[in-house]
């Protein structure tokens, strides 16, 4: 399997009940090395400043640089045992990727290109459409499309880029709050429903420690989380499972199998610091397969 990701790659600062470690991040860090140490073809197209926020060789994954004025900076602040609850605060510069910056660079035969941004304006509309021309299928990490920086907050707003997305999109990854402000309704199922009736092909809604719900191929299947050993750094246990998820669709034709693959993929990230680093097979022998 081959693959690309584009968007920021990040410098971030993680706060785990009063211990600090900075690190690279972004979706394409810890999504992108996921998948590199579970043995997918990974290329990351991504943006930052002149440095980049990657030591030479630490990488698994085949990087490509894409100037941005700036890199972007994050404060991941998680003060209580519940990974679920985490206080973010950002440094941002414009990191927008056109399709004239990927155009001719992009590698052939990918099975996949992941949609990584960061803040609203990272990827715009008309990169996905020219995406959506390419003979590959499309995936939606949703959260930055809804993200702004006002007055030193990081806020969601303006919900529209993401519903543009959702015709040319084979995947949308996104939480059970993501999923409800998207499509401004309560109940997850309607709220999924919503974005496969705009044109998404699949729908994978992931819910901390209550599990996932996958929506894909006109079904739906309830996913059950696996309760961590520790928790040694929840940052990226969300880009964790969506490698998880798109590895496990090259092993499994189950779905079922796909998600909990995947929720273990999440739950061995937790257990650890920085990005994903185990293998599929001590996945699926966690999993008592």
């Amino acid at each position: 399997m081959r693959l690309a990701i584009l968007g920021p790659l990040c410098r971030d600062r993680n706060i785990v009940q009063g211990i600090s470690r900075s690190r690279p991040g972004g979706v394409t860090y810890y999504a992108g090395e996921a998948l590199a140490r579970l043995g997918v073809d990974t290329w990351l197209f991504a943006t930052f400043g002149a440095e980049s926020p990657c030591a030479p060789g630490e990488l698994k994954a085949r990087l490509v640089h894409l100037p941005a004025e700036g890199t972007l900076r994050f404060e991941n602040e998680y003060p209580s045992p519940d990974p679920d609850f985490r206080i973010q605060r950002a440094e941002i510069y414009r990191n927008e990727i056109t399709a004239g910056m990927v155009r001719g660079l992009l590698p052939g035969n990918l099975d996949y290109i992941i949609l990584g941004p960061l803040f609203n304006a990272d990827l715009p509309l008309e990169l996905v459409e020219y995406l959506a021309g390419l003979d590959t299928e499309l995936v939606l990490s949703a959260q930055g499309t809804i993200r702004y920086l006002e007055e030193g907050r990081i806020i969601w707003k303006s919900p529209e880029k993401a519903l543009a997305f959702m015709p040319y999109l084979d995947y949308v990854f996104l939480d059970e709050n993501e999923l409800r402000f998207i499509s401004r309704q309560a109940e997850i199922g309607p709220a999924a429903r919503s974005l496969l009736g705009l044109g998404a092909g699949a729908v994978v809604v992931t819910r901390g420690e209550k599990g996932s719900r996958l929506f894909l191929g006109g079904q739906e299947y309830e996913i059950r989380a696996f309760p961590p050993r520790l928790i040694a750094d929840p940052t990226g246990a969300g880009d964790s499972y969506l490698a998880g998820f798109l590895k496990a669709v090259e092993l499994f034709d189950s779905p079922a199998r796909q998600g909990e693959f995947a929720a273990m993929t999440a739950t061995l990230s937790l257990e650890s610091e920085g990005p994903f680093s185990r293998t599929a097979a001590e996945i699926i022998e966690r999993l008592g397969w």
